[in-house]
Formats: structure tokens, sequence, C-alpha cells
């Protein structure tokens, strides 16, 4: 719910979770609004890291796996898994992550996605 707060105004999508619902947000995936990942997602995520923000990547599409590339997927065969790769990047989320630390996440995210 924090990180839902902080974010707040910037331009992702963040996760979301139906007030009825409990869920122990195991990974916190955010979704670059279309205008800020005409910034390049690839970009994006180099700043972040480059700040020493740990984000990650979850998940490259199955079809695009070498395995399944042998078998003659090929991009273009999922597109909305495709669109979904180009937008998500996952934001550090652990049990001993400190209020101030996700505030410089956020702080971060928000500076990055306005360069």
């Amino acid at each position: 719910a924090r990180y839902g707060e902080l974010l707040e105004g910037v331009d992702v999508v963040a996760q979301r979770c139906p007030e009825q619902v409990y869920s122990s947000f195991h990974l916190y995936v955010v979704r670059l609004r279309e205008a800020a990942a005409g910034r390049a997602h690839k970009g994006v995520f180099e700043e972040l890291r480059h700040n020493e923000i740990g984000v990650n990547l979850h998940y490259i599409p199955v079809h695009l796996q070498p395995y399944y590339a042998r078998r003659g997927h090929s991009r273009g065969d999922f597109p909305n898994a495709e669109q979904y790769y180009k937008e998500a990047i996952t934001l550090p989320l652990y049990p001993t992550l400190s209020s101030e630390q996700q505030e410089q996440v956020a702080a971060t995210l928000r500076s990055v996605l306005r360069q």
C-alpha cells in the first residue's frame, strides 16, 4: 500500500489489490505508462540501477525463451505478453525494506521519468 501512495502522480501503473483481498505482494511490479515507456524501458531500468535502485524484470515472455524459440515461436506470437514485458519493472520489495528506502525508490523513479 505504501508504494501505491508514494507513486501517486508518477507516470506508472502501480500494482493494486482489491479491498477484500489480502496479498503478500512478493513482487511489486509497475508498468510504465505509454508516455514514460516512450523513454525506452531499458533506459529507465538502467538509470534506476545506476542510481543503486535494485529493480528487476519479471518476466521475459516464455515464447521468447530459447527453448520455445527453437520450437518455432517468435516475436509477435503473443503481443500482450510482449507489451507487458516492454512496460514492466519490478521495484525492490522485501521484509526489511524501510520506509525511507521506499521513499528513495519512489523519488528516484519519479526523477528518472521526468528526465
